[in-house]
C-alpha cells in the first residue's frame, strides 16, 4: 500500500515545476505589476484631479469605474503567461527537461499552476491598490461587492487561462497561440457580438461569449444589479432636407444573470480544459 510519503514524493515535481516556472516569468510579472499599479493609480487617482473628471458619488461607483481595465489586462496576461503551458514542450523538446525525468502530465500541471498564480497576483494587486484608493476617497468599511467582483475577476482569469491552454494543445508555437487567442479574445467575440445583436436584436443572449461574460465583473458592483439586461438606444432623429430624418435603434445585453455568468463560466472551463487534455493526449500519440 501507499503512504503519505510516496503520496508526497508524487507531488514534489509539481511543486518544483510551480516555483521552476514562477521564475522563468518574473520578468514578466514585473512588467504587469508596474502596469498594473500605474493604470489603476491613473484611473483611481490621477483623473481625479482634474476638474472634468468628478468622483464618483459612491464607492461602488468608483470601484465600477476604476475596474474598466480589468479585463483588457487579464486578458493580455492570460494570452502572454499560458500560451506556451503546452506547445512549447513540442517546439522545444530539450529546453524543459527536468531531473529527474517526470510525467508529462504533472510538469503541465505545474506549469499550469505556477502560471495562475502569477496572474491571479496580478489582478490582486490591481484591486488592492484600487481598494486603497477606494478606503481614501470614501472611508471604511470597504464595499463588500467589491469582492464579489474580485471573485469573479478570478473566475475569469482561469476561463481565460483553460481557453489560452486548448490553444496551446494544438498550435505550433508560443508566438502563434499568442497572437491567435489574442485576435479571438480582443476582436472576434467582440465582432461576433455586435453582429448578433444586430440581427438578433434582444432575442438571443450571446451567452457563448467570454467577452460578454466578463461584464459580470463590474455589473455586480451594482446596486441594485441591472434590470433590465436589454438596452436600446436610439441615433438620429429629425434633420435633413424638409425636417425629415431617419433614426437608428441598437440594442445591447448589459451583462448576463449572475446564475447563469457563473455556470457558464464554469462549464467553459471545464470544457476548455477537457479538450486541452484530449489534444494533448493526441498529440502525444
Amino acid at each position: 500500500m501507499r503512504n503519505k510519503n510516496d503520496s508526497y514524493i508524487g507531488l514534489t515535481p509539481i511543486f518544483h515545476t510551480i516555483i521552476f516556472e514562477m521564475k522563468k516569468q518574473r520578468k514578466k510579472l514585473y512588467f504587469f505589476i508596474l502596469v498594473t499599479i500605474l493604470v489603476a493609480v491613473l484611473l483611481g487617482y490621477i483623473l481625479q484631479l482634474f476638474p472634468e473628471y468628478l468622483l464618483s458619488d459612491t464607492q461602488a461607483a468608483f470601484f465600477s469605474g476604476g475596474l474598466g481595465f480589468i479585463s483588457f489586462i487579464s486578458l493580455f496576461a492570460a494570452c502572454l503567461f499560458f500560451s506556451g503551458i503546452i506547445c512549447s514542450e513540442f517546439n522545444k523538446r530539450t529546453g524543459f527537461i527536468v531531473f529527474p525525468k517526470i510525467n508529462k502530465y504533472k510538469l503541465i500541471i505545474g506549469k499550469y499552476l505556477g502560471n495562475l498564480f502569477l496572474v491571479v497576483f496580478i489582478v490582486t494587486v490591481y484591486y488592492f491598490v484600487l481598494g486603497l484608493l477606494g478606503f481614501y476617497y470614501y472611508g471604511g468599511p470597504i464595499n463588500i461587492r467589491i469582492f464579489y467582483s474580485y471573485g469573479f475577476a478570478i473566475l475569469y482569469v482561469i476561463a481565460l487561462s483553460s481557453f489560452v491552454t486548448l490553444f496551446s494543445s494544438f498550435m505550433k508555437n508560443v508566438n502563434v497561440t499568442i497572437i491567435v487567442t489574442l485576435i479571438i479574445l480582443f476582436m472576434g467575440f467582440n465582432i461576433a457580438d455586435m453582429i448578433v445583436n444586430l440581427i438578433y436584436a434582444g432575442t438571443f443572449e450571446p451567452l457563448y461569449s467570454l467577452a460578454y461574460l466578463d461584464n459580470l465583473i463590474t455589473s455586480i458592483l451594482q446596486n441594485p444589479f441591472p434590470d433590465p439586461r436589454y438596452v436600446e438606444y436610439s441615433f438620429g432623429g429629425m434633420g435633413g432636407m424638409g425636417g425629415m430624418g431617419g433614426s437608428f435603434t441598437y440594442g445591447s445585453w448589459v451583462t448576463p444573470s449572475i446564475a447563469m455568468g457563473t455556470t457558464l463560466l464554469l462549464v467553459y472551463i471545464v470544457a476548455f480544459f477537457v479538450l486541452a487534455a484530449l489534444l494533448f493526449k493526441r498529440r502525444q500519440l
